[in-house]
């Protein structure tokens, strides 16, 4: 039997390690956990389906931003939430291209 691995993280000063608020990090780190991995034989199959198709597959969890202002919207996506922002705000940059807003 493996042994089992933690991890430990630094919480930001003004995070209050309250209980719920504890109970939420976990729950959010073990989903994150369980996305990122090869789950259950049906997505093993389908990987394996692909892969013998000659496909190249790469899997990743991305973050996903978007914005709406009347009836214009916009989303982006990136490898951290810092990038997807930047790429929805070069987006909603073009709306006001010109000094039209």
């Amino acid at each position: 039997m493996s042994e089992k691995c933690s991890i430990q993280i630094e919480l930001p000063d003004d995070l209050e390690a309250s209980a719920d608020n504890l109970e939420v990090l976990r729950t959010v780190f073990q989903t994150i956990i369980t996305l990122s991995r090869e789950c259950g034989s049906k997505s093993n199959q389908e990987l394996q389906a692909m892969l013998t198709d000659d496909w190249q597959v790469h899997c990743g969890l991305t973050w996903s931003a978007s914005a709406e202002r009347g009836k214009e919207f916009e989303t982006a996506t990136g490898k951290t939430k810092e990038e997807a922002l930047a790429h929805l705000r070069q987006m909603t940059c073009l709306h006001e291209m010109d000094g039209c807003p």
